[in-house]
């Protein structure tokens, strides 16, 4: 990457700006701006106003994992200033919190990225509710999604796996996998985007 974008990246970082939205403002990957600036500290604690509107998304449906992507912050912040709401249109389906927050994902987005370790009891949890669900695993990476949204489903797992698809052999053996129908200019973005961060990680 050029080092000039680089700098600009990492200046706009130290003024104060969140990570994920310089990873918006640069049309970057959050995961790419995280590499770039991790030895810049942010400031602790969260401010009046961005504590409101994170309580605010939670309010309206957006999972706190999803919130703190979002607006670039941990999840454990959104959860603290957030542990006063009760997701009350799913209490009486007695489905563990971890479930909820996927279960909200896949009713929003389509798509929801269940933790590595106990996927198997979520998803089969979640099979009872939502019988189209799907579930693929590869890389070491599982991803749950609704049979119609398979191609978003293949953008964003590619993003948020650690190993990089830089050849078409492996991006289609993806794609074979998730039955997805991306097009070619998606499958070169891909490509190059994921061989800029394997030469920027070689670096």
């Amino acid at each position: 990457m050029d080092e000039e974008i680089v700098d600009k990246i990492r200046s706009e970082v130290r003024k104060g700006k969140s990570k994920i939205q310089v990873s918006k403002d640069f049309n970057l990957s959050y995961k790419k701006v995280l590499r770039l600036t991790n030895n810049i500290k942010t400031k602790r604690g969260i401010s009046q106003e961005l504590r409101k509107k994170i309580r605010d998304e939670v309010k309206n449906g957006r999972s706190k994992r999803q919130t703190s992507i979002y607006f670039g912050v941990t999840e454990k912040t959104v959860s603290y200033h957030t542990r006063d709401i009760c997701l009350r249109p799913f209490k009486n389906l007695r489905i563990q919190d971890r479930k909820l927050e996927l279960m909200k994902d896949l009713l929003r987005d389509g798509y929801a990225l269940p933790s590595k370790k106990y996927h198997t009891p979520e998803y089969n949890e979640l099979k009872r509710h939502f019988p189209s669900i799907c579930k693929i695993k590869i890389y070491g990476r599982v991803i749950f999604f609704l049979d119609d949204k398979k191609d978003v489903a293949t953008r964003i797992f590619l993003d948020n796996i650690e190993r990089k698809i830089i050849s078409y052999q492996e991006l289609k053996r993806v794609t074979k996998t998730f039955d997805s129908n991306l097009n070619i200019k998606e499958k070169r973005q891909i490509i190059e985007d994921n061989r800029s961060k394997k030469l920027f990680q070689d670096d």
